[in-house]
């Protein structure tokens, strides 16, 4: 595969969000529909406001607000690697690869794999 058509980290970070998100409108659609209906402070911060600040709607909340996250981190991973910024491409990939890595141990039936092999390969890059 020749460098114009191998993979960008971008565009495997944005396919990480969107499937993350996706899956997250799937998985918990039920109270993704709660917290739409019930804006704003459908979701309490567990402090001043603990409504639903640690039922299934958090774990929604908190699952979904990855995607856009990620999809964030894939542009600034862009931007880094455009200005050859190996410090921070590879502070990016060890963050991925450390949170990944946490994420497993704590959830092993899920797809922190993923996000392990993705932060693996970002740190490999950088030091390109």
């Amino acid at each position: 595969m020749s460098r114009r058509t191998a993979l960008s980290p971008r565009a495997a970070i944005t396919a990480l969000a969107a499937g993350h998100t996706v899956w997250g409108a799937i998985a918990y659609r039920d109270q993704v529909a709660g917290i739409v209906r019930d804006l704003p402070g459908s979701v309490g911060d567990g402090i001043f406001d603990k409504t639903h600040s640690r039922d299934a709607r958090a774990a929604a909340f908190w699952f979904l607000f990855v995607g856009p996250m990620l999809a964030l981190f894939g542009r600034m991973y862009e931007s880094a690697e455009a200005a050859g910024d190996r410090e921070a491409m590879g502070a990016a990939g060890l963050g991925v690869t450390a949170l990944s890595a946490a994420g497993w141990t704590a959830i092993p039936a899920s797809g922190f794999p993923g996000g392990l092999a993705l932060g693996l390969w970002l740190t490999r890059r950088a030091r390109r």
